[in-house]
């Protein structure tokens, strides 16, 4: 079954890479908690994680240092670190690692929440990331965000109508159209009796007392997530 989360995740991955190149890409979404979760990367590694964990509380870039800070994108490059590094973490964490340097993209919602991250890490062999590199980041973040709202708006439609056969997709679809009961009738070539069951079906199982409810759940479900 099509995930548009992890659809996403792979393509903001791949797109990311071409914008600015790394050793390695992470893309990760961020809980209700603040913390980040469900990471993708472009390299293999299995290790990093269960090491990360022990190391989070100190991370310079966690999510959670930067919900009221203005601007979505950090790093170590002179000019967009927001925060000291701890040298714990640079040595228990990067150093172990082997990475140098590093730049975060937030992904943030309408009201500034981050829902989202890009992490970008260079190891001891690379260069630091230039200026350039880093203003192509901060003009890409809007585009990035509105491609993870997207994904975020697809998966809230895809939860709320999952129960739905492909004849109310049909129905609903129609209805979504506006057309009335009896147009859908023609449309699909069923009586009206068998259109109304279908419609009936679809509120029940969305949990909607009506049309108008369900096409109001609908919009609320597409609304624009994405800020900067």
């Amino acid at each position: 079954m099509h995930n548009p989360i992890e659809t996403t995740k792979r393509y903001l991955l791949e797109a990311a890479l071409l914008v600015v190149p790394a050793q390695r890409v992470l893309v990760y979404e961020v809980d209700a908690d603040g913390q980040p979760v469900g990471h993708v990367s472009s390299t293999p590694n299995q290790h990093w994680g269960g090491l990360y964990r022990r190391f989070a509380e100190i991370d310079p870039l966690h999510p959670r240092h930067y919900g009221a800070v203005p601007g979505s994108v950090f790093g170590t490059a002179a000019g967009f670190g927001a925060r000291v590094e701890n040298q714990d973490y640079i040595s228990g964490f990067r150093a172990v690692l082997g990475v140098r340097f590093k730049a975060e993209v937030f992904l943030r919602d309408v009201r500034g929440q981050i829902l989202a991250g890009i992490r970008y890490a260079r190891f001891r062999d690379a260069a630091e990331f230039t200026t350039e590199e880093m203003t192509r980041l901060v003009k890409m973040q809007r585009l990035f965000s509105c491609t993870w709202s997207s994904a975020l708006s697809e998966a809230r439609q895809a939860r709320l109508l999952a129960g739905l056969t492909e004849r109310e997709h049909e129905v609903l679809d129609l209805l979504l159209s506006g057309y009335p009961n009896d147009d859908i009738a023609r449309q699909l070539s069923i009586a009206l009796p068998t259109v109304k069951n279908h419609v009936k079906n679809i509120l029940g199982k969305t949990g909607h007392a009506n049309r108008a409810e369900l096409l109001a759940a609908l919009l609320r479900s597409s609304r624009p997530v994405y800020g900067d």
